[in-house]
């Protein structure tokens, strides 16, 4: 029995989702806030999937995260879905932010029963607890011989091609040794003298990525936010890059906002690291705010100039929107 009220009245949801994972649970939590639903899926304590209203993956345990009043149900016996919408990008800043492990994406299974042993008992004033519902014995016993049943059906299908393959084995040793097998024609003979050419063929070589170390200018132009002062903001940074291969790791500082300079004191650190595939360039992003720390991702186009153009999402005020960045000369 594990007692999480103190926790839950400073963390909320987030908290419920670290107490699910430290206690190895299968199964999938669903939460209620006014008229938006969620789900959390988890498999032996790490993170499968996680959806809330029209937001999937990371943006979606972002929102869960700021959720305080809100109704839950945790269900052990419910399966996570098979395809995840969580990136590899958005597992590493899950692990970093908030302190999840999540499950990679290819290895959580079509078909799986879980099973979840460990009772959690979660109280808190501030969200009202739905009971997790027991199975009824006549649901395990259906189920029961709904196993035996799928049991029997796969041995039936695996004494039938045994059978076929016996059947088949059998035919061919029966065949006559002396049937005549036809030679296939001979090909006519070379009369011309075939030519050659002794330079090597051309060879193909591997696309390289382009390399973006150097020094950026990069400006976000947020679209969507959660509070009206940041609406259309236009956020300029300097970033400097250093790429190794098809990744890249790179630093640098807000410097200004809609286009005004800000003085040194405001001018706030940020750390990027990413990598290129074809023109598709991916990095996540943690920024060092003067009220708390913040982090997001940026997925880049690299345009015919050589400059990035794309979107970016963060979690301060839940901003969201176009960015673009080109190089310093």
């Amino acid at each position: 029995m594990l007692d999480t009220r103190k926790t839950l009245q400073n963390g909320g949801i987030l908290d419920v989702i670290k107490i699910l994972c430290a206690n190895g649970a299968n199964g999938r939590l669903e939460i209620t806030a006014g008229t938006t639903e969620g789900f959390v899926f988890f498999k032996e304590g790490q993170l499968v999937d996680a959806r809330v209203g029209h937001l999937t993956g990371f943006p979606a345990v972002n929102a869960v995260a700021s959720i305080r009043d809100a109704r839950f149900n945790f269900d052990p016996t419910a399966l996570p879905p098979v395809v995840s919408s969580i990136t590899q990008s958005e597992r590493v800043v899950l692990k970093q932010f908030f302190g999840i492990e999540t499950v990679d994406p290819h290895d959580v299974p079509a078909e799986e029963v879980y099973s979840n042993d460990k009772e959690v008992t979660l109280e808190t004033n501030r969200i009202p607890v739905e009971a997790i519902p027991t199975p009824a014995p006549e649901a395990a016993s259906s189920r029961s011989l709904y196993r035996g049943a799928l049991v029997l059906a796969l041995l039936f299908i695996v004494i039938a091609v045994a059978a076929v393959a016996l059947r088949n084995q059998y035919r061919e040793r029966a065949l006559p040794a002396s049937v005549a097998v036809k030679d296939p024609p001979a090909a006519p003979p070379v009369t011309e003298e075939v030519k050659t050419n002794d330079a090597p063929a051309p060879v193909d070589q591997p696309a390289t990525a382009q390399n973006l170390s150097g020094k950026w200018s990069m400006v976000n132009t947020v679209q969507k936010t959660a509070y009206r002062s940041f609406q259309d903001l236009k956020i300029g940074f300097d970033l400097s890059i250093n790429q190794s291969g098809n990744n890249f790791t790179g630093k640098g500082q807000k410097v200004s906002e809609n286009g005004r300079t800000l003085p040194a004191e405001s001018r706030t650190p940020i750390e990027v690291q990413g990598s290129i595939n074809g023109n598709r360039v991916e990095a996540t992003f943690f920024e060092d705010g003067s009220v708390r720390k913040t982090n997001g991702r940026f997925v880049w186009h690299i345009d015919k100039k050589g400059g990035l153009n794309g979107t970016f999402i963060s979690t301060a005020a839940n901003t969201s929107g176009k960015s673009a960045a080109k190089r310093e000369l």
